[in-house]
């Protein structure tokens, strides 16, 4: 499993069918610091399902931009889909 220890996490988009709070106590709970903006500090960006704008659904949130520009410039950021992060939820209740 995934160690959140000390992890800057930021959530963008919504998650179903978990509310964001349920997501930062789960976050929360393991170890990780979750914050509402991207910094040098991120680790990981966790993506929801929800789209800003349904008629350009290939348009990013202004924090995933934010990830995809650190990257480019060497910052080591995760990207987790919600599926991603629901299945690392799953396996921590087994």
């Amino acid at each position: 499993m995934l160690d959140l220890k000390g992890k800057v996490v930021v959530i963008t988009g919504s998650l179903r069918p978990m509310t964001r709070q349920e997501a930062i106590v789960f976050l929360e709970g393991r170890g990780a610091i979750v914050q509402n903006y991207v910094s040098s500090q991120t680790d990981i960006l966790l993506v929801g399902h929800k789209q800003l704008d349904l008629f350009e659904p290939d348009k990013r949130s202004k924090k995933n931009e934010a990830v995809l520009s650190r990257i480019a410039e060497g910052q080591v950021i995760t990207i987790f889909s919600e599926e991603e992060f629901f299945k690392l939820v799953k396996k921590s209740q087994c």
